[in-house]
């Protein structure tokens, strides 16, 4: 195996596969494919069905490898639960912020959180974004980490992601879309706060007329800001290839962002996914 000093390693997990990328030093060189996992179909939801392959992925014969490497893994938006928690007046620390949260996420989808990992940039004063990740699938990324002498350095949703890395671009009256593979993830603000969150999982690459029509829905779920002078927009941002270049949109200016390398535009939905991990 070749050896390169490498600065961190880039693990992409979509619904069906995983890909992970080596990513140099060196910001001329480009990333290199070190392994990919395919995962069928099975009776498992894609979550457990990804938490019982991933132990499995083997890097490939001749790729590059280094002894201590950070592993920095995005996940398909669909294999998390991601949702908007507004902190209740008065709430003090951290540990009630965690507490609204997973009183939130059973309000939402009838469960107790405990086989779930609370993940958020907490705050106490405005709303925020938690994202729940299910404990098995974060406990078989620390097993692949650990078995191959890697520090499991972050495990983040491609929303989480892409908002990080548009933030300054966000509308701060309409919605940031967040599209890999056959994922969109809507988020609605208002007021410059966000006030809706919901994730799709596809059936297929959806059109122009696809996407109106969705967008026209959305226009009727999410409330618009009582200052009729406030005008939405929406923002587009990711790799999937279905992304519109439309300037408008169900009547809204709309622009887009794409986020991927163009050496590997190509790549598979888990191989964006990896990408978007890049720290440059």
């Amino acid at each position: 195996m070749s050896r390169f000093r490498l600065e961190q390693l880039l693990l992409g997990c979509a619904v069906d596969a995983a890909v992970l990328l080596a990513e140099p030093a060196s910001a001329s060189a480009a990333s290199e494919l070190l392994a990919s996992l395919a995962v069928g179909p099975t009776s498992l939801a894609a979550t457990a069905a990804l938490s019982v392959a991933l132990p499995g992925l083997r890097i490939e014969k001749g790729a590059p490898t280094a002894a201590v490497c950070d592993l920095n893994v995005t996940l398909d938006d669909s294999l998390v639960r991601s949702f908007v928690v507004t902190p209740p007046g008065g709430v003090r620390g951290l540990r009630e912020l965690r507490a609204t949260a997973a009183a939130r996420f059973a309000a939402l989808y009838g469960e107790p959180a405990e086989q779930w990992l609370l993940v958020a940039d907490w705050h106490a004063l405005e709303p925020f974004v938690a994202s729940a990740l299910p404990r098995a699938l974060y406990q078989a990324l620390g097993q692949l980490a650990a078995s191959n002498g890697w520090r499991l350095d972050s495990v983040s949703p491609a929303l989480v992601r892409v908002y990080n890395r548009v933030c300054d671009s966000i509308p701060a009256n309409g919605w940031l879309l967040v599209g890999f593979g056959q994922t969109l993830t809507l988020l609605a603000t208002r007021d410059d706060r966000v006030v809706a969150l919901r994730s799709l999982r596809l059936s297929d690459a959806p059109d122009l007329v696809e996407l109106e029509t969705l967008l026209t829905q959305e226009l009727l779920r999410v409330p618009a800001s009582a200052d009729r002078n406030q005008r939405r927009s929406l923002l587009w941002a990711g790799a999937a290839d279905w992304l519109p270049a439309a300037t408008s949109l169900a009547g809204l200016e709309s622009r887009t962002m794409v986020i991927r390398h163009p050496a590997h535009a190509g790549a598979s939905a888990a191989g964006q996914l990896a990408l978007a991990g890049r720290r440059r």
